[in-house]
C-alpha cells in the first residue's frame, strides 16, 4: 500500500464494481468486436472512433444516426448494440466471485458511519444477478442503466454523491481502472487505485491516486475497520 494524505474526514466511499469488488471476467475484446460488427448494417464505421471505449463508441454512433437517419433508426441500433454487450456481461456474471473480505469491509465502513456507494458501467441486470448470489451491503448503487452519462464522465459519481448527500471533498473513489481515478479527481474526491483488475500500477501513475492498494480489502487499514 501507498498512502498520501489523511482520510479521517471521509464520509463516503464510492466503489467501482468489476475488478474492484468482484472478479468479473468480461471479454472486452469480444464486446468491442461485436459492437463494430453491426456498424455496417446501419451504414456506420469505426473510423476516427478507435480511441473511444465501447459504450462511448455506441453513444457516438447513436448521435450520428439521429442526425442522419432519425431517432427510430438510432434506437434500433442502440438496442442491437446493447443486446450484444449485455449478453457478454450476463455470461460473465454467472461465474463472478466477490473478492475476499469485501462484504466485511463494506459492512465495517457502514457501521463506522461511512456511506458506501457503487458506481459501475455494467448493466443493472448483471450486477443484480451477482448480488443475488453474493449480497453486498451498500447505500447507493448506480449502474449505466441508472444514469445519463457513465464514468469517466463525472456526472456518474456526482449523481451517487447527491443521493448519499455527501460533498465530493468528503468522498473517496476506489477503482481498478485509471478512468475511476480520473473521474474521482475531476469531482474533487480523493482516490484509491486497486491492483486486482486489468490495470498494473504503472497505468495509474499519470492519474496520481492518493492511495494504491494491492486489493480492496486493504482499505480496512486506512479506516482502521
Amino acid at each position: 500500500m501507498r498512502f498520501e494524505g489523511s482520510f479521517g474526514d471521509v464520509e463516503a466511499v464510492l466503489f467501482d464494481f468489476d475488478g474492484t469488488l468482484v472478479h468479473l471476467n468480461i471479454d472486452f475484446a469480444q464486446m468491442r468486436a461485436d459492437a463494430e460488427a453491426i456498424l455496417p448494417k446501419y451504414g456506420l464505421s469505426s473510423e476516427r472512433k478507435e480511441s473511444l471505449y465501447t459504450l462511448e463508441l455506441i453513444a457516438e454512433c447513436v448521435r450520428e444516426l439521429i442526425s442522419r437517419d432519425g431517432k427510430e433508426m438510432a434506437a434500433a441500433f442502440q438496442r442491437d448494440a446493447e443486446a450484444g454487450i449485455m449478453a457478454i456481461e450476463m455470461d460473465a456474471a454467472r461465474a463472478a466471485e466477490v473478492h475476499p473480505g469485501v462484504p466485511e469491509l463494506l459492512e465495517a465502513l457502514r457501521e463506522r458511519g461511512i456511506k458506501v456507494g457503487i458506481v459501475t458501467r455494467n448493466c443493472r441486470a448483471a450486477v443484480e444477478h451477482i448480488l443475488e448470489r453474493s449480497p453486498l451491503p451498500y447505500d447507493v448503487l448506480l449502474t449505466r442503466d441508472d444514469v445519463a452519462a457513465v464514468k469517466p464522465d463525472p456526472a456518474h459519481l456526482l449523481a451517487a454523491l447527491r443521493l448519499l448527500q455527501i460533498e465530493p471533498r468528503r468522498a473517496l473513489m476506489v477503482g481498478d481502472h485509471p478512468m475511476d481515478i480520473r473521474a474521482g479527481r475531476v469531482v474533487g474526491a480523493r482516490t484509491a487505485a486497486v491492483l486486482t483488475g486489468y490495470s498494473p500500477a504503472e497505468r495509474f501513475a499519470p492519474e496520481k491516486p492518493d492511495l494504491v492498494l494491492e486489493q480492496v480489502g486493504d482499505l480496512r487499514f486506512t479506516f482502521d475497520v
